[in-house]
């Protein structure tokens, strides 16, 4: 699972690691990205790459009311699970970021962890997206984060972890003419050191709080 992450890169260094024309949007740093809110995207069309902003919750095209939406794929079941499969197949995209949180359970208690790049730099997690529309409605175009089983830093405390594409992989994944085993590839946990992590402050639960010091360590316990 993943259900919340970070973006606190400075926009040129987006632009450049992701090939993309200048945002065309409002970007700011964000320490506590949640579902149900718009994020940077990037995506290829018939017009070439470009990163803009969808809210994080996917709905299925043939569902009769925008409720419910998916906030993550599991990576075993995207490409043939009927809510996902023709997303994949066309409207893969990826989510810049540069970590992410995961709560361990301990007893009664789960305390959050922020989970961020060894090297520093910027991450790619796999999504798909979706539009949904209906006569007279307002469109939604959301995204959902594809998961894998944890690797040996996130096994610590989690079983699932955001399924990272690295670097020199992200034009594969972005182009429509990708299939079978060149995806597949893709679709594999991150390489064990590829995190370090720390306990951070419960403010973390509420989505409202949105600040550089939520990434600070605290102690644990």
């Amino acid at each position: 699972m993943c259900g919340r992450y970070t973006l606190s890169a400075p926009e040129g260094a987006l632009v450049e690691a992701f090939d993309v024309p200048a945002l065309n949007f409002d970007y700011h740093p964000r320490y506590n990205i949640a579902p149900g809110q718009p994020c940077p995207v990037v995506a290829e069309d018939g017009e070439g790459r470009r990163m803009g902003l969808i809210e994080w919750g996917f709905l299925p095209a043939w569902k009769e009311e925008p409720k419910g939406p998916f906030i993550n794929a599991r990576a075993e079941s995207v490409a043939t699970k009927a809510s996902f499969r023709e997303a994949f197949r066309r409207r893969r995209c990826l989510l810049p970021a540069d970590g992410f949180y995961e709560w361990k359970a301990e007893g009664s208690t789960k305390t959050p962890y922020w989970l961020h790049p060894a090297d520093g730099g910027i991450l790619s997690f796999a999504g798909i997206w979706e539009s949904w529309t209906r006569p007279g409605r307002e469109p939604r175009h959301g995204f959902a984060i594809l998961t894998t089983d944890a690797n040996e830093e996130v096994s610590q405390i989690h079983d699932r972890m955001p399924l990272v594409i690295a670097p020199e992989d992200r034009d594969a994944w972005l182009s429509r003419t990708s299939r079978g085993e060149s995806l597949r590839r893709l679709m594999r946990p991150a390489p064990a050191g590829t995190f370090r992590l720390h306990a951070v402050s419960s403010r973390v639960n509420r989505p409202a709080e949105d600040d550089s010091a939520l990434v600070e360590p605290v102690a644990e316990g």
